[in-house]
């Protein structure tokens, strides 16, 4: 199957938004509903005060709808975000792991139920100085680049998005190249043996 442009250029935010919604979140239910069958499968029933489950885009229109409450992840929280910031500041340490939606999600939690997140403006400030950091480590992973593998864990999905083009580009880049140091290697090759033998 081929891949086409828009394809190795990567996603808009919209749609890796889009693909986050699907992501479960937590929310306390203010009114009593019957169990919602959705395509997934079924969600609820919502009991109030008790938590449950349910699809972000759900979390969202419910909130909207002054249904619910939406519970903010625990990564989500300013002491969580806070420890991220210092594990991915230390020197040769690893990409901290994080949901692979976790800017989309945070993006889309922000907006639609800031008044449900405790100290939702450090929390932004954070996540940016997360995103910052975080982008400084691809960068120089970026330059251990070789042309059998690029191996960086726990990056999300829009990071990922933000190397593929960059990525794509350097990679063929890197089997020209070997293809043709490979080429050139063979023909040195044999015109020393055309010479070694009259």
């Amino acid at each position: 199957m081929a891949i086409t442009t828009q394809q190795r250029e990567g996603f808009t935010m919209p749609e890796l938004e889009y693909l986050a919604q699907c992501e479960d979140v937590t929310i306390v239910p203010l009114y009593r509903m019957d169990r919602l069958e959705l395509v997934r499968g079924p969600v609820g029933p919502f009991r109030p005060p008790q938590k449950a489950q349910a699809p972000l885009w759900l979390a969202v229109a419910l909130k909207r709808a002054n249904r619910c409450r939406i519970v903010a992840p625990k990564w989500l929280s300013y002491s969580h975000l806070r420890e991220l910031c210092k594990q991915e500041e230390q020197p040769e340490s690893m990409f901290a792991r994080l949901p692979v939606h976790y800017l989309e999600t945070a993006h889309i939690l922000l907006g639609a139920a800031e008044d449900d997140i405790a100290d939702s403006q450090d929390i932004r400030r954070l996540l940016q100085d997360l995103r910052e950091v975080r982008q400084s480590k691809t960068r120089e992973g970026l330059r251990m680049l070789n042309p059998m593998q690029l191996q960086m864990d726990n990056l999300s999905a829009a990071e990922i998005n933000e190397i593929r083009p960059l990525f794509t580009h350097a990679f063929d880049m890197l089997h020209r190249l070997d293809s043709l140091a490979a080429s050139e290697e063979s023909q040195h090759q044999s015109q020393f043996a055309d010479q070694s033998y009259p």
